[in-house]
């Protein structure tokens, strides 16, 4: 008779990649955060695009369910003509100083929206609205994408992307903030930085230079475990940490709370974001 194997406790489990329709999301940050937590999650990053935290930081309670909001923000930025993404999160709440500069980046977006529907020959009425206008929500390619399927330019979003709005675009105008300097405003104000989704081949090109920037980590743990350990043996030949995120924005089929990583497992970000009990932490 085979023995039943016992389940390993591995601890609290984080998801600190996501979004709101704050910014490119389905749900409202609330609505988010109730979900994570009703799915048992410990700590949830609602990272949305180049926007300060809707929700701010702290435990968040929804009957018997609770969980602890991470501070975090996912900024679009260029390195040597690529698009790349940095994630920022802060133990505590996202200090003013940094807050204000994450304001001016999402005030930016909107104008950008305009120039990129301008430039797209967009009716004049696709243009960005006050509360983008404001800092209190992010316009994005997606946004944009949706505007030109609405418009007849292109039949469905998967051709809007790859014809009218993606990263190949010729038309569309370039972000004006390189991965370097985001890195170096988010480590000047305290944050602990990642890199979103590397790409493999192109982590493999530039995370020697971004670790001695100051890069904190890498987000190894995501839904494609394709890449996983590639990324995670990277970041440790480089003196970095790992993050672990689902970038679930409510368009995909999975359920909010599916994939979730052990905070023990995030080597590093686990004691920087103090996700699990000190006490309980490895040692280095």
């Amino acid at each position: 008779m085979r023995r039943r194997r016992r389940a390993v406790d591995v601890g609290p489990k984080v998801d600190l990649h996501c979004h709101s329709d704050s910014s490119d999301g389905r749900l409202p940050a609330e609505a988010l955060a109730e979900a994570a937590a009703r799915a048992g999650l410990a700590a949830l990053a609602i990272t949305d695009h180049d926007l300060v935290p809707v929700l701010g930081h702290g435990d968040r309670h929804f009957g018997a369910s609770h969980i602890r909001l991470i501070a975090g923000v996912e900024l679009s930025t260029m390195h040597e003509g690529k698009e790349l993404h940095l994630l920022v999160y802060f133990p505590d709440a996202m200090p003013n100083e940094y807050a204000d500069w994450v304001r001016a980046r999402t005030v930016w977006r909107a104008h950008w929206f305009d120039e990129c529907a301008r430039a797209l020959g967009l009716d004049d009425g696709i243009r960005a609205d006050r509360a983008a206008m404001e800092g209190r929500r992010t316009l994005t390619r997606v946004h944009l994408a949706r505007a030109v399927v609405e418009q007849g330019v292109a039949p469905n979003l998967r051709a809007a992307f790859n014809e009218h709005v993606g990263h190949s675009s010729t038309v569309i105008p370039p972000l004006n903030v390189s991965f370097l300097d985001a890195l170096t405003v988010a480590k000047d104000c305290g944050g602990w930085t990642s890199w979103a989704h590397p790409p493999p081949r192109h982590a493999e090109q530039w995370a020697q230079r971004f670790s001695a920037a100051g890069l904190d980590a890498l987000e190894s743990h995501r839904p494609a475990k394709s890449a996983r350990n590639r990324l995670a043996s990277l970041a440790h030949q480089n003196g970095m940490g790992i993050t672990g995120g689902s970038d679930w924005h409510g368009w995909e089929k999975r359920k909010m709370g599916s994939f979730r990583v052990p905070a023990r497992a995030l080597h590093k970000t686990d004691r920087a974001l103090r996700l699990v009990n000190e006490t309980a932490c490895r040692e280095p």
